[in-house]
């Protein structure tokens, strides 16, 4: 009894929904990957192979400003290598011009100048052995061209061009 009084309460204070079962639509299912459309393939044509030239030429074209960036690079390097062998020339003439400037000044010094002259058995000059030439003054002749209008304008545009050095 006591359960049928609860049933009666519970029935009154709450009513229970029955879920009313309606027809579930049909799911649109896609069809399988066998069952698809597949696209006919289309004949080779023209913009296939188009679309082939297109691409050999662009890879040929980045292989060719590969090879000419890497031939410059090259060149660069050769370059590179020749100015320091001619670095290394120019110090070693250098060096050399430093060492013959030392034993030139060493050489130049009076005393041993003198002292050389004396293990050779030099003495000075006497009075009659010297001899004294006047050399007569030049007059400064000066010369008249006649310019070659002609050569100028050559040379001027020559240089003007840039073609002589």
């Amino acid at each position: 009894m006591l359960a049928e009084k609860y049933a009666y309460m519970e029935a009154t204070s709450a009513p229970v929904l029955e879920p009313e079962i309606t027809q579930i639509p049909e799911r649109q299912t896609e069809p399988r990957i066998r069952e698809r459309e597949v696209p006919q393939k289309r004949p080779a044509g023209r913009s296939q192979a188009l679309n082939k030239f297109l691409t050999i030429s662009l890879v040929l074209i980045c292989f060719a400003a590969a090879c000419f960036i890497v031939y410059r690079y090259a060149l660069i390097s050769e370059n590179h290598r020749a100015i320091l062998a001619l670095e290394k020339e120019l110090e070693k003439a250098n060096t050399l011009k430093k060492n013959l400037e030392v034993e030139l000044a060493f050489r130049k010094d009076l005393r041993q100048i003198e002292f050389a002259a004396t293990e050779m058995g030099m003495d000075y000059p006497q009075e009659d052995q010297v001899k004294y030439v006047e050399v007569p003054k030049r007059e400064k002749q000066t010369e008249h061209a006649e310019a070659d209008y002609g050569q100028l304008e050559k040379s001027f545009w020559k240089r003007f061009l840039g073609l002589s050095n």
